[in-house]
């Protein structure tokens, strides 16, 4: 307004102009969609705003929508990068299975992506591995034909000694104690 001296037509178009750079930049960043119908009223709105503090309210109003669509995407993003990874961890348990190998997966920094998964589960990404292990382990303790090194290979470790000491960690016994449990009906450790 001090600038143009409030010529009402010249900062019309300068707020247009922002707005639609907004939207473009975001498009451009992949976080939100681009269309024409998002924009059919904009000019009747710019125009019929009653003065310049209507005006004002439109450019923040509008502004606002496009930050939170960029929150909306990002979120989902996440959501997605964390189910991605969740999958393939279900579906590769038994692998060895790194941090640095499942970032790249989803072609994100590893850093970017322990805080992505630590929001995203609740959990780092080496204790939710680990707890989809012994959960599998569990399961294969049920069978009496595995033995616990069989086991301890199925869920992805190679050392028995390391897997039974992480296995007492989580249920509370070792894998032969949880087996004889299960055997004589007195449940989980």
């Amino acid at each position: 307004l001090e600038h143009d001296g409030n010529v009402r037509a010249n900062i019309e178009v300068k707020v247009l102009e922002l707005v639609i750079r907004l939207e473009m930049t975001a498009f451009e960043a992949g976080s939100v969609r681009y269309g024409f119908r998002y924009r059919e009223n904009y000019l009747a709105e710019i125009q019929g705003a009653a003065d310049m503090a209507a005006l004002r309210c439109w450019f923040i109003r509008k502004t606002r929508e496009i930050c939170d669509n960029i929150s909306t995407s990002r979120e989902r993003e996440s959501e997605n990068v964390v189910s991605r990874v969740k999958n393939y961890i279900n579906e590769n348990y038994a692998q060895d299975v790194s941090l640095d190998d499942v970032s790249r997966l989803v072609d994100i920094s590893p850093y970017y992506f322990s805080k992505l998964f630590k929001q995203g589960t609740g959990e780092n990404f080496i204790e939710y591995l680990t707890r989809t292990r012994m959960r599998q382990a569990c399961v294969c303790l049920q069978n009496p034909d595995y033995s616990i090194k069989q086991i301890c290979a199925m869920v992805g470790y190679s050392d028995p000694n390391y897997f039974s000491r992480i296995f007492k960690k989580y249920e509370g016994v070792n894998p032969s104690e949880y087996r004889e449990r299960l055997e004589n009906g007195t449940g989980r450790g």
